[in-house]
């Protein structure tokens, strides 16, 4: 089924005529490409986007974490915020009471009530300094969620503290904490735009424990457990390495079933992997095996010790933690430069790139370096992917063209063999 939805934005001279073709081919086929998608416009882009752990199985409800980035133009639109969407699973199309002799097909009668189609917003929280570049929840509380800024900092939030509407929350306290070695007063939010926080990821195993890494190559570890209401500021990182890439670092990752051990990439073209207990190095791979920076790295949950790596030549490297000096297990080439790249949570081969300049997303089977599905609705860059927990080919996709995306390709593109 694909869900009807408003078109993206507008066709104009700023988006490049290329991407206006193909995104008027990929309109026509979209009945053919996904089994649901479901596109929205919003005022501002979203740097990022995750899917909630639950579920709401009476009306088939997701939540998403995603943000809005004015580039510091409109500081008061700078905002988190929690969406909802029904993909419609909980109807029973096939049902013989559901099928319209007249129009030959599945349709519920009319009395059924059916969920709002497109996103609509549960929650938003105002952004207390810079811009947001990337949020995340804790995996052990969702409720708690960690925004990484563009001032430096990384901003706790208390989802259960802001109310239940946009009205209320923008009302309510700023932050329930603020992690920055940067600056100790909690009314004055000094902006190092030279030293963003740029990508943040929590550990798996302690609750509490999170890496940032830091456009100027810093790579700290925090402890948000030593949180204290007498004074909401936390300025010293657990662990600080200060020269984890000289040239800047672009994202870091714990391994999923280790404590201790931390992946992170950056503008050097290697990536390296950290003993938080020690705070040595433990190995990195040949920085002649990226080129132009890498923006991405992860971790596959299913085995800790495959690593994925993503760089902005569209050179995806797949290493073997094991062998990490040594040359990758294999290499993708996405096509473009690579902004951010997920392992699908239910499948173990399959991960999905996304395009940072020709706006696409890719999935791949990493086992046969195959192709199986590209995602072409996207106008301009994307920003963030994510992937559903609940469904195996559910995803997210936000992009600069101001384009949310929740789709899931057509099953019998993409089941495996």
């Amino acid at each position: 089924m694909t869900d009807a939805a408003p078109e993206l934005v507008d066709i104009d001279n700023s988006i490049p005529e290329v991407s206006q073709e193909r995104y008027i081919h990929w309109k026509k086929n979209t009945k053919l490409l996904y089994d649901y998608l479901n596109t929205n416009a919003t005022k501002w882009p979203s740097l990022t986007c995750q899917f909630f752990p639950d579920l709401d199985t009476s009306t088939d409800s997701h939540r998403i974490l995603l943000s809005s980035f004015t580039s510091s133009q409109l500081p008061e639109d700078e905002a988190i915020y929690i969406s909802k969407i029904s993909t419609l699973d909980h109807i029973k199309w096939s049902s013989l009471n559901n099928f319209d002799m007249d129009e030959m097909e599945f349709k519920p009668d009319n009395s059924t009530k059916f969920p709002s189609k497109n996103l609509y917003n549960d929650l938003t929280v105002r952004f207390p300094g810079g811009d947001c570049n990337r949020a995340r929840y804790l995996p052990q509380n969702p409720d708690v969620i960690l925004a990484a800024s563009s001032d430096g900092s990384i901003y706790v939030f208390n989802r259960t503290k802001h109310g239940t509407t946009a009205s209320q929350s923008l009302n309510s306290t700023r932050y329930a904490m603020k992690l920055s070695s940067a600056n100790k007063s909690q009314d004055i939010v000094q902006v190092d735009e030279t030293n963003e926080t740029v990508s943040i990821s929590c550990n798996g195993q302690k609750e509490g424990l999170l890496a940032s890494c830091y456009s100027q190559g810093q790579l700290k570890v925090w402890d948000i457990s030593a949180y204290s209401h007498a004074d909401p500021i936390i300025n010293q990182p657990v662990i600080s390495l200060n020269d984890a890439d000289p040239k800047g670092l672009n994202d870091v990752s714990w391994m999923p079933l280790h404590d201790s051990l931390i992946a992170a990439c950056g503008e050097s073209n290697y990536v390296a992997l950290h003993d938080t207990r020690s705070s040595e190095l433990i190995s990195q791979s040949d920085s002649n095996l990226h080129q132009g920076g890498i923006n991405a790295c992860k971790f596959n949950p299913h085995n800790s010790l495959l690593l994925a790596s993503g760089d902005a030549e569209g050179t995806v490297n797949l290493w073997d933690l094991r062998k990490l000096d040594k040359a990758p297990i294999k290499s993708l080439q996405h096509g473009s430069a690579v902004s951010t790249l997920e392992w699908s949570p239910n499948l173990e081969p399959i991960i999905a790139t996304a395009g940072q300049n020709d706006g696409l997303v890719k999935i791949w089977d990493a086992s046969t370096d195959r192709v199986i599905f590209t995602h072409g609705g996207h106008m301009l860059g994307v920003n963030d992917i994510a992937w559903n927990a609940h469904d195996p080919w559910l995803l997210c996709s936000v992009a600069n063209d101001n384009s949310v995306h929740v789709w899931r390709p057509a099953r019998h593109l993409v089941e495996l063999q």
